[in-house]
């Protein structure tokens, strides 16, 4: 058991029925850089937990309601997700004679800093995608049409290095708007799902030059 994260929970106030329970400002990011981070983390349950309290604070019967699970089960992940430090106890109130605990996470992004001797990159980024994947599935399944999509499809091109490094800032700046965001009480929550990556190795075939038609090389060489 980790004593010093009972010790933090004690410290929050038991809050009187009249008092609501205010979602904190949470910081933009936190460096995921433990295996027990990534392993919280890695478990799709969790995943979905995470959401939930990233936009108000829980107790784990709130969030088994939500999702259709055992208190009990719901209780577990939050205190793996607490010992990793991934979430955290922000109120308790007293419900039919038992201390309740709201949970929210402890930022609103997560970025994997491990080196690369310490952890598999691939295998995370595929995580990322295959939950927002299930998350797009299970928004489509339940009839909702009004998706904004700018572009569905995958667009390719060839960058140099200096173009790659500069698409990359302007992604991160996008992303750092979106995370900075106002919160709307009246809105609705969205996903931004963002993949900058380097296409397989059957789209990086490089046209030999005899295959160009003389005209085409003159052209080339006339721009560069």
């Amino acid at each position: 058991m980790d004593t010093h994260n009972n010790s933090i929970t004690e410290d929050v106030p038991v809050l009187p029925d009249h008092v609501p329970v205010v979602m904190p400002e949470l910081p933009a990011r936190l460096a995921i850089t433990t295996m027990e981070q990534m392993k919280a983390v890695a478990d799709p349950t969790r995943d979905r937990i995470l959401g939930i309290i990233q936009q108000q604070p829980a107790t784990a019967k709130q969030v088994a309601d939500r999702l259709k699970m055992a208190p009990g089960t719901i209780n577990h992940h939050l205190q793996v997700l607490e010992a990793a430090g991934l979430a955290k106890v922000v109120a308790r109130r007293l419900i039919r004679g038992i201390v309740a605990k709201y949970y929210t996470r402890t930022a609103r992004i997560f970025e994997y800093c491990f080196a690369p001797e310490i952890v598999d990159r691939e295998s995370i980024s595929l995580q990322i995608l295959t939950n927002a994947r299930s998350d797009l599935a299970e928004t489509l399944a339940a009839g909702e049409n009004d998706l904004v999509v700018v572009n569905a499809a995958s667009p390719r091109t060839r960058l140099s290095p200096e173009r790659i490094k500069a698409f990359n800032e302007r992604l991160k700046a996008l992303i750092d708007e979106f995370i900075h965001e106002p919160y709307d009480p009246n809105g609705e929550v969205y996903t931004l799902c963002a993949a900058f990556f380097k296409a397989p190795p059957y789209l990086q075939h490089v046209q030999d030059p005899a295959d160009v038609p003389s005209s085409e090389q003159n052209t080339r060489e006339d721009r560069s």
